[in-house]
């Protein structure tokens, strides 16, 4: 099976058919939605089929753009997603969702800090954007634990999000504008 990447604790990988009840298990949990655009709604068997349906037809090949199943190598479980999505021109915005019990044990720093390294690797990412809701203040220590600067607070995806960015090869501009 081939990998995106993997941390130490985590192999992220493309999707399988057969990930459709695993990534159901964690998407279903309400709880993962408090910060997101799905709050209220947590996904159904179907949405989750449909969500890894369309991730395979995209077929991805580099990670400047992509998403993938987080699975946990100690024990083979997917926990969630993770991927790098179309934001600006070479400049991707960078996101992950895990299941509440994988909340708290560094998963998120661990993959945010590989897919940056990934993705900066990839010819024209000059840099990557994070977004998280203002109050989400766990995510936002997680952005900046990978180093991402914060540059404002503006509406995206019909919400309020912290903005956080960060340049190929370290911290953004200081004026890096918070545009979408």
């Amino acid at each position: 099976m081939p990998l995106y990447f993997e941390t130490a604790r985590l192999a992220v990988r493309p999707y399988l058919a057969s990930d459709t009840e695993g990534l159901f298990h964690v998407m279903s949990d309400a709880r993962v939605h408090i910060y997101t655009k799905d709050k209220g709604c947590p996904w159904d068997m179907q949405r989750a089929g449909a969500y890894i349906q369309y991730m395979m037809g995209k077929g991805f090949k580099a990670l400047d753009c992509f998403h993938g199943a987080v699975i946990e190598k100690s024990t083979g479980q997917l926990i969630g997603l993770c991927g790098l999505n179309p934001y600006k021109p070479g400049e991707p915005e960078i996101e992950w969702k895990l299941g509440v019990p994988y909340w708290g044990k560094g998963y998120g720093t661990e993959l945010g800090r590989q897919m940056l390294k990934g993705a900066f690797a990839v010819m024209g990412v000059k840099g990557a954007y994070g977004m998280a809701q203002p109050g989400h203040m766990a995510s936002r220590r997680v952005l900046e634990k990978i180093g991402m600067g914060y540059i404002g607070d503006r509406v995206f995806h019909g919400q309020q999000s912290s903005f956080y960015y960060i340049a190929n090869g370290g911290p953004g501009p200081a004026g890096a504008a918070a545009e979408g």
